[in-house]
């Protein structure tokens, strides 16, 4: 029988991702795809470390940001498994402190909801507050070591002069004093609408620890990663030390250089951004997905729990849905099903996947930040299917609506995270004003349909769907996989 990547055109493909890293700087990029839980094609692109000069390879460990949620979520559903917990109790009976705003919504939102974003919570601050807290791990040679200010108890440092008060947010339970506090308004749910949420995936990480009474890296270790063998595979940042093979993090500063940056620590925000990996390590823990949870004979979960994880909950508007850590694809490509999920914060960039009809799966995991690491994976999923390279890209043909219509997208729209994208009529044209990392730009903006328009941003074209309400006025769009508000003019985002 041949091989399934026996017609993949490799040069065709590192000819792209060399273009890609050409176009972004990129140091370092690492892609894998394996048959059957073996690698048959890596290849190591640029440098992992620039100022060590070191390579990339199967076993350089790179940090995986949003990939983690996945972890979690399989961490929740063995706990689920084993009886400890269930995803249909409210998250309330797991955190009493768990509160909201609102009194009394708190007593609906479950495991479940928390797991597919679809809890309610809009986009708040509280990532920022986090990495504002966090702390640089140095290299003093001899005894690495984070250094980290005396703790402060949830709430305001004093002020000085001239400054506004500002919550300090170190650990889960300043999350959830917060969450409790911040005068939010909730988006129509639990359980109506996705909306990505950091907060809840790092409010599921203190679960975990509750529940199973071990801390979240040591739960995953004994019960995924010994197993497996996963020997690159960690939390504590401090660990980037003991290996000698380690992505060095880099990002663009507001002149488009790049710089190296250090590896932080936080305490919050663990369980939805803070794995570390490597790409032989997540081939392994892919293994458990095309494998019904027994990876070489390995027993890590039952069937229905990989059942679970990947089941296709709640449909997003560009025809993907929601599972549990994970994005899914029905009928990617004929009867083939493709469940993938990215991550990306400062100096990291990934997407990992698989195709469980053709027990394969992808690993793409790049060392700067905003590196197109989707883009990669698209690619080395479609060739090695036989797809043309931008199958499944969005590709809506523009429409012309008329102008009442137009009339309905212009607005703000602004969330909690820092991200604010604002619609205007020039003329008959629409165009989108998006202000994110303290930058500012404009794009054009052309209807795609009757509740969504289409931007091109840094030459890819970024769809952005307008949610409705039974009035016929919009409330919030959907942008990427959250929903941002719509804020009326003069009105203060929480920021705080």
């Amino acid at each position: 029988m041949s091989s399934p990547l026996q017609r993949f055109p490799r040069s065709r493909f590192e000819d792209y991702v060399q273009s890609l890293m050409e176009k972004t700087k990129a140091p370092g990029v690492g892609v894998a795809i394996s048959i059957g839980g073996d690698i048959a094609y890596f290849k190591g692109f640029g440098i992992a470390d620039v100022e060590k000069n070191c390579p990339v390879t199967e076993d350089t460990v790179f940090g995986l940001g949003s990939v983690t949620k996945s972890f979690t979520a399989l961490a929740v559903n063995l706990l689920a498994e084993k009886g400890a917990l269930s995803l249909r109790h409210p998250v309330k009976r797991y955190l009493p402190e768990f509160k909201l705003p609102s009194p009394g919504n708190e007593e609906k939102i479950t495991i479940h909801n928390f797991l597919t974003h679809t809890s309610g919570i809009p986009p708040l601050p509280c990532l920022r507050l986090v990495n504002e807290a966090s702390v640089p791990l140095e290299e003093p040679g001899e005894a690495p070591r984070l250094v980290v200010a005396e703790e402060a108890p949830y709430g305001a440092e004093a002020p000085q002069a001239g400054e506004t008060t500002r919550p300090r947010m170190w650990t889960n339970r300043d999350l959830l004093a917060f969450i409790a506090e911040c005068p939010f308004k909730m988006f129509p749910g639990p359980g109506q609408h996705v909306s990505y949420s950091n907060d809840c995936y790092s409010l599921l990480g203190e679960v975990i620890e509750r529940v199973s009474g071990v801390s979240y890296e040591s739960f995953l270790a004994e019960h995924l990663w010994k197993p497996l063998g996963m020997t690159h595979t960690f939390v504590d940042v401090r660990r980037v030390l003991e290996f000698e093979r380690v992505q060095g993090l880099y990002d663009k500063d507001g002149d488009g250089r790049v710089l190296k940056v250090p590896w932080r620590h936080r305490e919050a925000f663990v369980s939805s951004g803070s794995v570390k990996s490597s790409v032989r390590d997540l081939v392994k823990y892919l293994s458990v997905y095309l494998n019904q949870g027994s990876p070489g004979g390995v027993r890590i979960c039952e069937r229905a729990t990989v059942d679970r994880m990947i089941t296709p909950y709640y449909r997003l508007e560009d025809g993907s849905y929601y599972s549990y850590g994970f994005l899914v694809y029905p009928a990617y490509a004929g009867d083939a099903t493709l469940v993938c999920h990215g991550g990306n914060i400062t100096g990291v960039a990934c997407y990992v996947g698989f195709v469980p009809e053709k027990k394969m799966s992808f690993v793409v995991l790049s060392n700067l930040t905003g590196f197109p690491a989707r883009k990669v994976f698209f690619a080395a999923v479609n060739l090695s299917l036989g797809l043309p390279l931008d199958h499944q890209e969005p590709k809506l043909p523009a429409v012309e609506l008329p102008r009442a219509q137009l009339e309905k997208f212009v607005g703000r729209y602004a969330s909690g995270e820092g991200v604010e994208l604002s619609f205007g009529l020039e003329g008959n044209e629409l165009v989108a004003t998006l202000t994110s990392d303290q930058k500012t730009r404009v794009y054009p903006a052309r209807p795609t349909g009757p509740d969504s328009v289409t931007m091109t941003r840094d030459d890819e074209d970024v769809p952005v769907f307008f949610m409705f309400d039974p009035r016929g006025s919009v409330w919030a769009i959907r942008y990427g996989l959250r929903l941002i508000p719509r804020v009326e003019a003069g009105t203060e985002v929480v920021q705080r």
